[in-house]
C-alpha cells in the first residue's frame, strides 16, 4: 500500500519550520531606565489617567496608569522598567470603561462618557507637555493637566 502525502502538506511543513537564520529579527530592544511621577488635574492628583510617552524618533511609546492618588511608573517592555533615554511628548486620558465582570464592560452612560481631561493632552499633535528622560538621574515626572 502506498502512502501518498499531498504537495502542499510538505510545503506547509517547510514554511512553518523556516530556515532558522533567514527569519526577520524584531524591532531593536532599548535599554530603559526608570521613570516614575503623578498626574495632577488642576493641582489634585488625577485618578485612573493613562500617560504615554511618544519618543521624538517614534522608536517607543512607554506607558503607565495612576493610580488613586495620581502616582503612576512607566513600562516599556515589561512591568514598571521605565523609559529609553531620549525626548518625548506626553499624552494623557482617563479611563472611562469599567469592567463591571470579568471581560465584561459597562454600557456607557445615557449622553456618552465625558473626561474630565482636557481634549488637547490626548493627542501628540495637540499635547504641550514634552519630557526628557535622562540616563543615570531619577526620572520622576510631574504631570500637571490643566
Amino acid at each position: 500500500m502506498k502512502l501518498l502525502i499531498p504537495f502542499g502538506f510538505i510545503s506547509l511543513v517547510f514554511a512553518i519550520s523556516g530556515c532558522g537564520s533567514d527569519a526577520p529579527k524584531g524591532p531593536e530592544k532599548l535599554s530603559t531606565t526608570p521613570v516614575d511621577g503623578i498626574v495632577t488635574l488642576n493641582g489634585k492628583p488625577a485618578a485612573e489617567v493613562s500617560i504615554s510617552l511618544h519618543h521624538s524618533e517614534g522608536k517607543v511609546a512607554p506607558r503607565g496608569m495612576s493610580d488613586k492618588d495620581g502616582k503612576f511608573s512607566i513600562s516599556t517592555y515589561g512591568k514598571d522598567d521605565g523609559a529609553p533615554i531620549g525626548k518625548y511628548k506626553v499624552t494623557a486620558a482617563k479611563n472611562m470603561t469599567k469592567e463591571i465582570s470579568p471581560g465584561v464592560l459597562a454600557p456607557p452612560p445615557p449622553g456618552g462618557f465625558k473626561s474630565d481631561i482636557p481634549a488637547k493632552y490626548e493627542s501628540v499633535n495637540s499635547t504641550d507637555i514634552s519630557v526628557e528622560i535622562k540616563a543615570g538621574e531619577k526620572n520622576s515626572l510631574k504631570i500637571d493637566l490643566k
